[in-house]
């Protein structure tokens, strides 16, 4: 029985999505990755508004990255449907490195209103990869 896995994320594009070349260089699968900056805003001990942000990295694969790529730029408002991941990779100093990622399987933006006129939501989803026998690599990627 699988354990629920599941990650919901709203947030702002801190960067444009970019192609990941993979470490087996095959070119089979592409895989995409930008990150999403997202805030938490809260009163602290004294009574200030305080506010919280994470950076969270954004894995995109197949045809789901390649439109994210076309379509999505720095500073979009997003919303992220997937599931964690942890991934695993050597360092260029040899270090083993591990980092937890959302693998994207729906994703929502908005345009800002400024960059084109009318600011509208755009939805894509990742309907090649529906099962988790998705084929994605063990090792990803090299740094």
């Amino acid at each position: 029985m699988n354990h629920l896995n599941s990650v919901l994320l709203e947030g702002i594009l801190v960067d444009d999505p970019k192609q990941v070349p993979l470490a087996d260089g095959s070119g089979r699968s592409k895989l995409v990755k930008f990150t999403v900056a997202s805030d938490r805003f809260y009163m602290d001990k004294q009574g200030n508004k305080a506010v919280e942000t994470v950076f969270v990295p954004i894995q995109c694969w197949g045809a789901l990255g390649e439109r994210c790529m076309e379509r999505m730029h720095k500073g979009m408002t997003t919303r992220t449907v997937g599931r964690l991941r942890l991934c695993k990779w050597v360092a260029p100093d040899g270090s083993s490195r591990k980092a937890i990622e959302i693998v994207a399987q729906h994703l929502e933006f908005r345009r800002p209103r400024s960059a084109g006129g009318v600011g509208g939501t755009e939805i894509l989803e990742d309907r090649e990869n529906e099962s988790d026998s998705t084929g994605e690599p063990e090792v990803l990627y090299t740094c």
